[in-house]
Formats: C-alpha cells, sequence, structure tokens
C-alpha cells in the first residue's frame, strides 16, 4: 500500500488520512450496521461489511510507522440507523473500537448527521462523542454543516467528509466509480483555508460521483473543478483537477 502526501505532513494511506507530525490516523463514514438497514427495507446483503473493515484497517496500520497511534479520529457517521441503534450496530460498534484501541491511545468519535444514538455505544468504552475537534493548524468535523467556533476560524486546514466522493472513469465502453479524495480551498468566514474532502470508509457502497451528482454538504456547495482528486484503487492515484476528468 502506498502513503501519499498531499499536504506537508499530511498523508493518505487508503481510505485513511494520516496527520504524521501528530501521529493520528482519521477515518469517516464507515456506516455500521449498513446491512441491518437494507434488510428492514426488503434488500438483503451478505454479512462482510464488518470483517472487510477489519481487514482494511489492518492493512492501513501496517503502512505506519510502528507502534500505537497517538489517536484516532473517527469523523462521523460510524452508524448507520439515525432513529435507533440495531443489534449489528451494538455488536459491531463495539467490537470495532475494541480494535481500534489497540492500535491507539484514544478514540476520538466525531458526531455525524447519522450518529444521533451514538453515544450510549461510545459511553459503554468510556469514549466521548464531540460535534468537532481542532487538531493544531487543522479542524476536523463531519460537514453536515459548517461550525462557527473560533477554532474552526483560525484553523488553515478543514478535514470533512458526509459527502462519500467518487468518481466515474471511462475505459471505452466501460465506465468505473471509484472512491476518491478532494483537495482544493475554501473561504467561508474568515480566511481562505485549504480543505480535504474524505471518501466514506463504507465497504458496502463507493460514494457520489462528483461529476454526475448534486452535493448537500455546505462545504461543497462551490466550484469543485480546481479541486485535485485522488483516487483510491489498488493503490492511491493523483489524477489531476476535477475539471481534467470531467
Amino acid at each position: 500500500m502506498n502513503v501519499v502526501e498531499i499536504l506537508p505532513g499530511i498523508e493518505l494511506a487508503d481510505l485513511a488520512l494520516y496527520l504524521k507530525k501528530e501521529n493520528i490516523l482519521v477515518i469517516g463514514d464507515v456506516h455500521l450496521g449498513y446491512e441491518d438497514a437494507m434488510s428492514k427495507q426488503g434488500i438483503f446483503l451478505p454479512r462482510f461489511q464488518f470483517k472487510d473493515t477489519i481487514e482494511r484497517l489492518g492493512k492501513i496500520f501496517k503502512s505506519l510507522p510502528q507502534g500505537k497511534l497517538e489517536a484516532i479520529v473517527v469523523n462521523g457517521d460510524l452508524k448507520h440507523d439515525f432513529a435507533s441503534i440495531s443489534d449489528q450496530e451494538w455488536r459491531d460498534i463495539l467490537k470495532l473500537l475494541d480494535f481500534l484501541l489497540q492500535h491507539s491511545e484514544q478514540v476520538i468519535l466525531v458526531k455525524g448527521n447519522h450518529d444521533v444514538k451514538l453515544s450510549p455505544i461510545a459511553r459503554k468504552r468510556n469514549i466521548v462523542v464531540v460535534e468537532n475537534i481542532a487538531i493544531n493548524d487543522k479542524f476536523v468535523c463531519h460537514g453536515h454543516e459548517v461550525p462557527g467556533s473560533s477554532e474552526f476560524v483560525k484553523s488553515k486546514i478543514i478535514v470533512v467528509g458526509n459527502e462519500h466522493p467518487a468518481v466515474s472513469l471511462r475505459d471505452g465502453a466501460r465506465t468505473e466509480l471509484y472512491k476518491c479524495f478532494l483537495l482544493g480551498n475554501w473561504k467561508g468566514s474568515g480566511k481562505e483555508k485549504k480543505m480535504v474532502v474524505m471518501p466514506s470508509f463504507n465497504q458496502i457502497t463507493i460514494g457520489t460521483d462528483i461529476l454526475k451528482e448534486k452535493f448537500i454538504s455546505p462545504f461543497m456547495q462551490r466550484d469543485l473543478s480546481r479541486f485535485d482528486v485522488f483516487i483510491v484503487g489498488d493503490e492511491t492515484y493523483h489524477f489531476g483537477k476535477v475539471r481534467d476528468i470531467a
């Protein structure tokens, strides 16, 4: 697995973001419990999400410096069900938290729009669910709303998820969708910042095609044509600007 530096001290490790100086790993949009949610709608999926999540995380940990991470940040939507906590979510989230704690000093859960009922599970492992987190000059938030805190205003780099960016690539008659990171500039309140948009860690779905679909996140309501695209496949590849692919 290759590790790609996209900003000084910030690296892509498969579907995760590694803050090298702080020794912190960021993942997001895992959506555990997705299979249960689909079965309630009459759509039955094979139960491989948790197993594949653990296997993929294991490969990422092997690509990083050995030893425990200072922290692992889950940037929103660890669970999928809005209204309740399914049996699958109780079971799989607790097992995932135990696995993450084996590899880090602490786990930080940033609340996503799907995480309305996450706190009862987090309390079982004495983990607090936060709205967002500032890490030196970086600010990590899920992305479904723009924070108004002074830490956000002062930050130089923002890391968001929520939209599950992906990009479709055409090869002759065949088109394939790939998860991707986006890197560009964002300007709201205060000075212009660098923004990293992370793909989902959901092992069942790919995501929202940035070339064809509309976004709902306020962070994404802008011209993305000058954003850099980093596609995650067997390795991570820089594919230039969005405008070069469209």
